[in-house]
């Protein structure tokens, strides 16, 4: 859930800022592990409102403008005086100057971004790297790097599932156009009995018929269907049991850990390569991955870490990650190049992802068609056999 947070930095400054957490006491301690001390921790007024961020998009084209000034050896007030105003997004625009208004009050860039509050958690973990480390520009390439090869793989899989929704949807159609059209007309033709009808036409008109009868019915269960989908997708426990079935299926779990895996290692590789810490790079992926069952082990993973434990170690027994994940941390380790030997096994993830989901949506379409033409040429035979066969009688 998410706290309001009024504490005070190492200047003195008295600061408000929303921080997520399980408990106030582990908001808390996480203020003070970053150098500042809580005045006052309290449940935020929107911890059950969604808090609009801005869209990626958005974002990259206003880091790709920033990081344009900065290389061009602009100042940084200056750089967001020279952007603000700019762009279509209205959400930016309003962010930025009130991100301005903060860096000339005296705030640092990253403490700015905080305030606005609809910057998103990486991005801002970014910022806090590069200003720590003084390779701010070099940081927002990196992240840019990062943010462009993540929508390319989105919208790869997105085209690749556009024919097979497609077909769905024209297979759906159909059936309620057999249903709602075609089975009423041939029910009326064989009510008086003059026709014999094998024990599938039978089957399929009952069927037919109980299916207009109960439509409010099936409203109903479609409505519960939607509300039980929306708290799977939306409520931690319904994730948890969604991704625990996810991991069940015998090669899609395996995938779905290597995508996991992936996403876990290029984050961590370009938050280390920025300069930040081990252990506040696992916090920050730990407050945004979108896994649930990620988020759960990686507080047991950041706790080994502070305990002494490397990170290969925490990895391998928290179980998290796919086995040759945790082989190359432990190799990046012992040879002082973990930021590097992340990206490697990212991109090696990031290859058998994309392979297995060509192959999958590649065989969905054909076996889409072959289903649809079973169910539709099923339901036409046994609706006009009964009508061939009477017109056999009658020769």
């Amino acid at each position: 859930m998410r706290f309001a947070v009024k504490y005070t930095n190492r200047a003195g400054d008295v600061l408000l800022k929303d921080w997520e957490g399980a408990s106030a006491d582990e908001v808390a301690a996480r203020v003070l592990a970053e150098g500042s001390f809580p005045l006052e921790v309290k449940a935020s007024g929107r911890a059950f409102r969604r808090v609009r961020t801005l869209r990626t998009d958005s974002l990259i084209i206003l880091n790709q403008e920033l990081l344009a000034l900065l290389r061009a050896g602009i100042p940084l007030l200056q750089c967001l005086e020279l952007l603000a105003g700019h762009g279509k997004d209205p959400l930016l625009r309003r962010s930025l100057e009130r991100v301005m208004e903060l860096v000339k009050e005296g705030l640092s860039f990253s403490e700015a971004l905080e305030q606005a509050g609809t910057f998103p958690s990486v991005y801002r973990a970014n910022i806090v790297a590069g200003e720590r480390s003084g390779t701010l520009p070099e940081v927002i390439a990196r992240w840019l790097a990062f943010q462009e090869f993540a929508q390319k793989s989105r919208r790869r899989i997105l085209e690749a599932m556009i024919y097979p929704m497609f077909l769905v949807a024209v297979l759906g159609v159909a059936l309620v156009v057999i249903f709602n059209v075609v089975l009423p007309r041939f029910s009326e033709i064989y009510s008086d009995g003059s026709i014999e009808m094998p024990g599938v036409t039978r089957m399929l008109l009952a069927f037919g018929a109980f299916m207009r009868e109960t439509v409010w019915i099936q409203v109903g269960l479609l409505g519960a269907l939607a509300v039980f989908l929306r708290w799977m997708f939306a409520t931690e426990a319904g994730k948890r049991i969604l991704e625990r079935g996810l991991l069940a299926l015998p090669r899609f779990g395996t995938l779905y850990r290597m995508y996991h895996s992936s996403v876990f290692a290029r984050t961590l590789g370009v938050l280390l390569a920025g300069g930040m810490p081990v252990l506040q790079s696992l916090e920050v992926i730990q407050r945004t991955t979108p896994s649930e069952r990620m988020k759960l082990r990686l507080v047991k993973v950041a706790e080994l870490v502070r305990g002494g434990s490397s990170l290969h170690q925490a990895l391998e027994r928290s179980r998290m990650l796919d086995p040759l994940a945790v082989e190359m941390t432990r190799v990046g380790e012992q040879s002082s190049a973990l930021p590097d030997m992340l990206n490697h096994v990212a991109d090696f993830f990031d290859q058998e992802v994309e392979k297995a989901t060509t192959a999958i949506t590649t065989l969905i379409g054909p076996a889409l068609i072959l289903f649809m033409g079973v169910v539709v040429l099923g339901l036409l035979l046994a609706v006009y056999v009964p009508l061939f066969n009477a017109g056999n009688m009658v020769r």
